[in-house]
């Protein structure tokens, strides 16, 4: 997972606050772990099922984080 920071922009009084750089850094360490794991138990059914739910939880706390962060940075 990428991180939504990795960009030069002339405006530093628009960056997100270091707690929410910090989450979102969280939730790619968290993406790396899990996509190494599941890469490691291809075979387990049950494994795979419960990675691919945990993916999802990822994918929709980043989303959730980013919208924060937009409405913050509007402002």
């Amino acid at each position: 997972m990428q991180s939504l920071f990795d960009f030069a922009h002339l405006d530093p009084s628009c960056d997100p606050p270091e707690e929410y750089v910090a989450a979102f850094e969280l939730l790619a360490a968290f993406w790396c772990e899990l996509r190494a794991f599941r890469s490691a138990c291809p075979q387990d059914a049950f494994l795979a099922g419960f990675t691919a739910h945990l993916e999802t939880e990822l994918v929709v706390a980043a989303l959730v984080l980013a919208v924060q962060v937009e409405v913050l940075t509007a402002r």
